[in-house]
Order: structure tokens, then C-alpha cells, then sequence
């Protein structure tokens, strides 16, 4: 709470004092190992606790433990687990929460914007979108595909950030490897993308996605490990490092994935004029979409629900009232660079 009221303070002793120092770290120890670290201690956790929870319930069952007291220890342990857990969570990244929000950092002009300049915005986008998917490889299907898959986008994500470092300092620390998550089909069911783990550093991505989005996801978890935990900005950081990658294959991913948002904001406030500028959409850019809702469909379910309403309420607890709609304040930064742009350059 203290440090929600001090923006600033936050901004210069933790994201660029002790972040990039402790928790920024521990992502280049992990980048050594093949898998994902995050992956294998949850797991780990998993199975201790189903443990633990099994010893305690076969002794009350055999009476060989009081009921009461048993159960009294067990709470406690649990609370003094979760209190230490959030303390570190804290220390290791959680505080870039209450940092200086992205745009006041990168100077870019945010403010409300009437329906027309998000209109133009979203038109803009697509048209990009259009013209950055020709000429890419394509499956059997037409479908977009990604040259050497996830393993690939894990070894070049960093080229992105490489080239909007000398613009954006507080950017400039190189990115550890994303890894792939191996229960990436869980992933799915509960509706995430992606994971950042502040416990080991590592940025985590489920890698059934699309090959379209796959340059994207990661993209926007190297932003929380680059320390900026509010969703929105980790969009718009993983879209910056994306639209000036050296691959037309990310610049794609980025813009696909900033013409969606762009779109959905668009569509809650001019529900007409989003049609048209969706139709707008190049061929092949319908087929990619078409198979991100093949992918929706596939993994669509009551798991998936109870998943966005885990995720909502981690984000509120964050102090993220919007809860999971802050997702689309991206489009604020994105007009703003337009925005910033259009007054660098009237003409």
C-alpha cells in the first residue's frame, strides 16, 4: 500500500535498483538449465502439499492425530507459507506493480482519444498487419508458420529488444531465454499464454499456440522480465519489441496482435465501424485468425472460466482494478505512439 502512494520512490529503488540486481538476475542463472525451472518447482510443490494433505487425512481417518489440533497447525503452516511466499514475491518483482506507469517513462502523450482516431488507429494496424504477413511461410493449410517453432523464437525473441533499447534505457538489460512449458495443454485449458515466474526469473510460454501468436507471447513475458507486471504494459512492450524486430515473422506477430486489441476497444464503442475495418483483413491474415479460434475452440471450456477468474483476481489483488479489461488499456499506448508520432512529424 506504501508503495502504491510512491510511484517514484518505487521507480528508482526497486525497477531500476534492486530489480535489476536480485530478481532481474535470476532469469540468466536459470537460462542455463534445458527446461523450465519454474515448471518443475511447481510441480515439486504440487506433489509435497497432495502429500502432506494425504499423511494428515489418513491420521484423523485412523484417529492417530486430535482433529483439532492437527488442523490448527496445518492452518498456520499454510498461513506463515503464503505470507513468506508473497514477501518474496514482493522483493523478487512484485513491487514493479506500483512503479511509474510505461508511458510516463518512454514521454508518450496518453489521453482519452475520440472513436474516429481509434478508428484510424485500428485501420492503420490491419492494413500493417496486411502488408508484414506477405511473403511469409505458410503450412498445407495457408496458414502462417514459424521456421524452426518455439525453439526458434526462444533463441531471437532478444533481437527485438536489442533494437528499441537505445530509445527506451530502461530496457536495455538483455532478456533471458523464454522456456516452453511441457504442460503446455494445461496452460491452454485454463486460458494463459504464458507465464512469468518471479521465484526463478524465467519467462514461461505455452507453446500450443498458433505460430502467429508465438512471437508475441513471448515477447510479452520477457516484458515482466524486464519489470513491467501491469498487463497492459507488458503488451505493449512485447508489441515495441516485436514491430522492430529484424524478422518479418515477429513484426507480424506484433502487429497481428496489436490490430486485435485495437479492434476489440474499437467494437465496444463503434461496433459498426469495427466491421468494416475487420474486413479490411488481408486473405491470409483471416486464415491465421481463423486458426487462433480453431486453438480458442480446441481448449475452450469450464476450466478456461475458472482460469480468467483466478487470473482477474490475482490483477485486482495487484492493484489492477480493471482485472483482466486492463488488457485492453494497451490501446492507450498505442495511440499515444501514434499520437507522439503524428506531432514529431506533422506532416
Amino acid at each position: 500500500m506504501a508503495a502504491r502512494s510512491a510511484p517514484d520512490t518505487v521507480e528508482a529503488l526497486f525497477a531500476r535498483g534492486l530489480y535489476p540486481r536480485l530478481g532481474g538476475r535470476l532469469g540468466g542463472a536459470a537460462e542455463v538449465l534445458p527446461f523450465s525451472l519454474a515448471e518443475a518447482l511447481v510441480l515439486v510443490t504440487v506433489l509435497l502439499t497432495g502429500y502432506q494433505a494425504g499423511r494428515l487425512f489418513v491420521g484423523i481417518a485412523r484417529r492417530r492425530v486430535d482433529v483439532g489440533p492437527a488442523l490448527a497447525r496445518s492452518g498456520a503452516n499454510v498461513l506463515l507459507a503464503a505470507g513468506l511466499g508473497y514477501a518474496i514475491f514482493l522483493v523478487l518483482w512484485g513491487f514493479n506493480y506500483a512503479r511509474l506507469p510505461f508511458g510516463a517513462l518512454a514521454r508518450l502523450p496518453v489521453r482519452p482519444a475520440p472513436a474516429s482516431e481509434l478508428s484510424e488507429l485500428s485501420s492503420a494496424l490491419v492494413l500493417a498487419a496486411n502488408e508484414a504477413r506477405e511473403g511469409l511461410s505458410e503450412d498445407a493449410r495457408g496458414v502462417f508458420r514459424l521456421a524452426g517453432g518455439f525453439a526458434s523464437v526462444s533463441e531471437r525473441v532478444a533481437a527485438g529488444y536489442s533494437a528499441i533499447a537505445p530509445g527506451l534505457p530502461f530496457l536495455s538489460d538483455p532478456p533471458s531465454r523464454p522456456k516452453a512449458v511441457l504442460l503446455s495443454p494445461l496452460l491452454s485449458y485454463v486460458g494463459v499464454t504464458g507465464i512469468y515466474f518471479p521465484f526463478t526469473g524465467e519467462a514461461n510460454v505455452n507453446t500450443t499456440l498458433p505460430d502467429a501468436e508465438l512471437p508475441f507471447s513471448a515477447a510479452h513475458e520477457i516484458g515482466h522480465q524486464r519489470g513491467f507486471a501491469r498487463e497492459d504494459e507488458a503488451n505493449y512492450v512485447g508489441y515495441l519489441a516485436c514491430r522492430h524486430h529484424p524478422d518479418a515473422g515477429f513484426r507480424y506477430s506484433g502487429l497481428l496482435a496489436a490490430s486485435h486489441y485495437a479492434l476489440a476497444a474499437l467494437h465496444v464503442v463503434d461496433p459498426a465501424a469495427a466491421r468494416v475495418v475487420q474486413a479490411s483483413r488481408s486473405a491470409a491474415v483471416l486464415r491465421d485468425e481463423a486458426a487462433l479460434q480453431a486453438w480458442v475452440d480446441r481448449y475452450r471450456g469450464r476450466a478456461t472460466e475458472i482460469g480468467h477468474r483466478v487470473n482477474d483476481a490475482y490483477l485486482r489483488a495487484q492493484g489492477q482494478k480493471e482485472g483482466l479489461r486492463s488488457y485492453g488499456r494497451m490501446v492507450d499506448l498505442l495511440l499515444a505512439e501514434r499520437r507522439a508520432g503524428r506531432e514529431r512529424d506533422p506532416g
